[in-house]
């Protein structure tokens, strides 16, 4: 299974105003995550290469190509764990 990562977001809105977006483009370091680990990526400052939004609690969306020809989307708040590879084996 080959997944490539389409694009891929990781932030928060400063102080839970909308106006303050503080949001950084990972597309880069996700696919370096799942390359390096088969998939399962914990979503953190350290796995997304930094931390856009000091103090505030982040969150993550991304959309990954599955094979060429699926484009699936996924989200989730700071410190969870994707497992990139099983979900997209359990559910295509």
């Amino acid at each position: 299974m080959s997944i490539t990562v389409k694009f891929a977001v990781y932030g928060a809105l400063k102080g839970g105003n909308e106006n303050q977006t503080q949001a950084i483009d990972v597309s880069g370091p996700l696919q370096a995550q799942i390359d390096a680990s088969q998939g399962i990526v914990n979503i953190n400052n350290g796995t997304m290469g930094g931390d856009p939004s000091k103090g505030n609690g982040k969150h993550f969306a991304a959309i990954v190509d599955v094979d060429g020809n699926q484009n699936v989307c996924f989200a989730c708040a700071e410190g969870q764990t994707i497992d990139f590879h099983h979900w997209i084996a359990n559910t295509y």
